[in-house]
């Protein structure tokens, strides 16, 4: 037996010992009961029968005391409750009578509407009680005994592979021509984003489709009870209720336009991605060493944490509009002080909500702070090497090169068309 299970057969027992039960059922096997009970008996002496004598006695004033939890019988109080609570199953039991006589007295055709679409009703309802039980099923329903590395090494791993393959992507992609592009009229910041936020809406209408729930639980949400190595991916852009993910979007497409149009498609995805699985992680790890195992995570706000970090240090030279203040506003604004606001506000909610490891009830437990929290360090991060990569902090060099190039190619075309004449 473990020691923590030793403790509480322990504890258990010594309880028992002091109520006078002892002779109720334990935890593990009879000859554990009787080596704890032995121990306690030489470390801690209670006189054992008179505790048993004191629980008959309780037993017996029990059953001879009236229904009511007071020895002195129902008070006024519990008797106006009772009248009313018998006033109320009159009214109910009335109001019931007088609807099905309502229906009687309705038209054939009407009542036969009625009917069936209760039993629509009921159909449906069974059909969504059917899927929510297989969901539970998923081994979600309860906490599995597991070990810590059993627990959170695959999600290590796979958080570290994901991370690599991304600054791999960064570092190699290449955007596609123009003709090769799926929307070519559109700039490459919108299409990259508007796919984002496209496929966040399809998971979200997924969630809204009961047979998929199974599914849904493994891939597109973290429980850190039991994590599926997928779902440090698949929770990156899964949300359940609209207004997460009407406010999620509004920050993807207005912060993650600008951020594209500055470090490019590459680095954006990647730094999306790496930033988003790497504060699930951490969320993940905070949560398995707290055995907080009533809490789950959803959603892109550590990767939106992540992108509007680094967004805020590559412009900290110059000011930044925010809607609807004036731009004079912007030479009072720092886009570092913002920055700091953000993080400070996130401390402050976190200490207050999951009390730094406390398991005391969370005051804004719906927000994970912790991941915002980390995806502002990887911004941070990523904004130290963003700065001095070429391919997005140069615009004008580039636009120069073009103009150099496109110069070139028409004294081509011109002395071509003169050779020609």
């Amino acid at each position: 037996m473990r020691p923590a299970e030793g403790n509480r057969l322990l504890h258990l027992v010594q309880e028992q010992r002091l109520a006078g039960t002892i002779d109720e059922d334990t935890p593990g096997s009879p000859g554990q009961k009787l080596k704890a009970l032995a121990w306690l008996r030489k470390a801690y002496p209670v006189d054992e029968e008179k505790a048993i004598i004191d629980r008959l006695e309780r037993e017996e004033l029990a059953a001879l005391r009236p229904k009511s939890d007071s020895i002195y019988g129902d008070s006024v109080v519990d008797q106006l409750k009772k009248h009313n609570l018998e006033r109320q199953a009159k009214k109910d039991a009335e109001r019931a009578k007088a609807e099905a006589e309502a229906k009687a007295n309705l038209p054939m055709s009407t009542s036969k509407a009625l009917a069936e679409r209760e039993e629509r009703r009921a159909v449906d309802l069974a059909w969504v009680e059917r899927y929510r039980k297989k969901a539970e099923d998923a081994g979600l329903k309860s906490v599995p005994q597991m070990s810590f590395t059993r627990r959170v090494g695959p999600a290590t791993l796979m958080t570290l592979a994901v991370v690599s393959l991304c600054v791999i992507f960064a570092q190699n992609y290449m955007p596609p021509p123009r003709a090769a592009r799926i929307f070519p009229n559109i700039s490459m910041a919108a299409a990259t984003v508007g796919t984002l936020i496209g496929f966040n809406i399809l998971v979200w209408l997924a969630w809204k489709w009961p047979p998929g729930w199974r599914l849904m639980l493994r891939v597109f949400m973290l429980v850190p009870s039991y994590p599926y190595v997928w779902s440090m991916v698949g929770n990156l852009f899964s949300h359940q209720m609209l207004p997460h993910l009407a406010t999620n979007m509004a920050v993807l497409w207005f912060v993650g336009t600008k951020l594209h149009e500055d470090i490019g498609r590459g680095p954006f995805l990647a730094l999306y991605i790496a930033s988003g699985v790497t504060a699930s992680h951490v969320f993940l790890l905070y949560t398995v060493l707290g055995k907080n195992w009533a809490m789950n995570s959803l959603g892109c706000s550590g990767a939106l944490s992540a992108l509007l970090a680094t967004w805020l240090c590559i412009n900290q030279d110059s000011g930044i509009r925010i809607w609807p203040l004036p731009p004079a506003a912007t030479e009072v604004i720092q886009p570092l002080f913002l920055l700091a606001l953000f993080v400070v506000v996130d401390l402050w909610r976190l200490r207050r909500g999951f009390g730094f490891g406390k398991s005391k009830p969370a005051v804004d437990a719906r927000i994970d702070h912790l991941s915002h929290i980390a995806g502002y360090g990887c911004g941070i991060v990523a904004a130290q090497f963003l700065k001095v990569e070429p391919r997005g902090r140069q615009p004008e060099e580039s636009g120069k090169r073009v103009v150099e190039q496109g110069k070139e190619q028409i004294q081509m075309a011109a002395s071509s068309s003169k050779s020609e004449l």
